[in-house]
């Protein structure tokens, strides 16, 4: 099923809005509360995949007996919410904050998280790179990154994508938990394991982005930096580096490029290539499925079928629909409509001889490697996992995506009408075709070579991951 998105789609995504405080009674609060509870119950597909309904009607009743009690404002209510979404397990809901005309002043420090704990990614402060931030105003690093995991959504249990996502919005992120301060006392331990206590001022949002390249776990500054296919050739090697950092691109665009990419490829006699998904935060199924056909070692199907779970849209009247062309209405009514009906969801299921999901004439039939990662997400993952089932190697972490499933078809934004707070929830659950059933439910798709950065890769600027897919090559 093909979907065009809004302008507005994108717009709503920026992770840095911030929060416009708005005093609320309790009955304007259990007016919202009621609204968001009753689009999640009747609308959302996946809401009971990893939270049972009991569990769902204790966590209801606990907001409703205890929690209402403590919002005064939105901002309180903000974040009452995004602990109860947070038993979704869906990284494709999103609860949005109300946004300011300015950011307050926020912690400054760009940070890397390895092995649960946070890690200074550049030397700015004078603070050696790859220290550990052990606390911030006496809270310990690894307690602030627990408490920062309910702001990031997730497929399942997956917790990649949340500290990836954590590192980038560190800074609002600290300020939606503990609200604006000058200044931060930091406690560290620099490399050669010297304890130090300093006093760091508060910056501007925009002074900090600026140093946002200088991480030193920006690998490849000038391919992380780009949206479209983006490829770099090894001739020593006889090697390619393919870099796909979104599928979300416009699909005759992204599929003209990747088309004139692997026709170069093919004229330089390229015969190994490493495909670098480790930042493609997905887009268009189309974009992944057609990127695929070039390596694909025989046909392949995804996503197996396509679940909804009401024929109507919830809350109709606090809603925005923002794929173009469609009501919720006459979207149903072409894709699921006559549909396979259950008691509980309407289904459809994907062709097994769709012409796009077959090999292309003209592949790649060399030697192929996948570096994927916590930021890959959403169709990312579903590339990943196409290489998993065709024992494609994957290098790196667990993906961002969910292995069986994913949230993510025909979203929806919902403003609640007191606190002004966003939703943005979809209404399609795609079940995926996978070959290995013997994975654990709320994972992503694992690696088959997995390679974790360290605190030593990190000092020196080593992108190990794709280091260790060229060590193969050379081989």
């Amino acid at each position: 099923m093909r979907t065009k998105y809004h302008p507005l789609f994108l717009a709503l995504l920026l992770p840095y809005t911030v929060l416009s405080q708005i005093q609320l009674t309790q009955e304007q609060v259990l007016e919202d509360y009621t609204i968001l509870k009753n689009v999640l119950v009747k609308g959302h597909p996946s809401l009971y995949d990893y939270t049972s309904k009991t569990e769902w009607d204790s966590l209801f009743v606990n907001f409703e007996k205890e929690k209402i009690k403590t919002v005064r404002s939105n901002n309180d209510f903000y974040k009452k919410v995004i602990e109860l979404t947070d038993y979704v397990r869906d990284g494709h809901l999103i609860i949005m904050r109300p946004q300011l005309d300015s950011i307050p002043n926020l912690f400054p420090i760009w940070l890397k998280i390895i092995n649960k704990k946070l890690y200074t990614d550049t030397d700015d402060f004078n603070i050696p790179v790859g220290s550990e931030i052990i606390s911030i105003d006496e809270i310990k690093g690894t307690e602030l990154r627990e408490r920062f995991l309910k702001y990031v959504p997730s497929d399942g249990f997956n917790t990649t994508k949340k500290d990836r996502q954590i590192e980038r919005e560190f800074g609002i992120l600290h300020f939606y938990e503990f609200g604006t301060k000058p200044t931060y006392k930091v406690e560290y331990k620099t490399p050669n394991n010297q304890v130090i206590t300093k006093t760091i001022k508060s910056q501007s949002f925009e002074s900090i982005g600026k140093r946002f390249s200088k991480r030193n776990s920006h690998f490849a500054k000038n391919a992380l930096s780009k949206k479209e296919p983006f490829v770099r050739y090894i001739d020593s090697l006889n090697a390619a580096v393919l870099t796909l950092n979104t599928f979300g691109l416009n699909q005759g665009k992204f599929q003209s490029e990747l088309k004139e990419i692997f026709k170069k490829i093919k004229r330089k006699r390229i015969k190994q290539l490493v495909i670098d998904i480790r930042q493609n935060d997905g887009g268009y199924p189309e974009n992944s499925n057609y990127t695929f056909s070039y390596i694909a070692k025989k046909a392949f199907i995804q996503p197996k079928s396509q679940h909804v779970i009401t024929s109507k849209l919830p809350h109709k009247e606090h809603s925005q629909e923002i794929i173009n062309g469609y009501t919720y209405k006459s979207f149903f009514e072409k894709y699921f409509r006559n549909g396979s009906k259950t008691e509980s969801e309407w289904v459809i299921y994907s062709p097994e001889n769709k012409g796009s999901m077959v090999p292309r004439k003209k592949r790649f039939e060399g030697q192929v490697y996948v570096l994927i990662g916590g930021n890959t997400f959403s169709a990312g993952s579903t590339f990943a996992l196409n290489c998993k089932n065709q024992g494609i190697t994957l290098i790196g972490e667990e993906t961002g995506g969910g292995y069986y499933s994913q949230t993510g078809g025909y979203p929806v934004v919902y403003t609640l009408p007191n606190s002004k707070i966003k939703m943005m929830m979809s209404f399609v659950k795609a079940k995926k075709h996978i070959k290995d059933k013997t994975v654990k439910k709320g994972t992503g798709v694992m690696p088959d070579i997995e390679i974790k950065l360290t605190t030593q890769d990190l000092i020196e600027l080593r992108d190990r991951q794709l280091i260790y897919a060229l060590k193969q090559i050379k081989k």
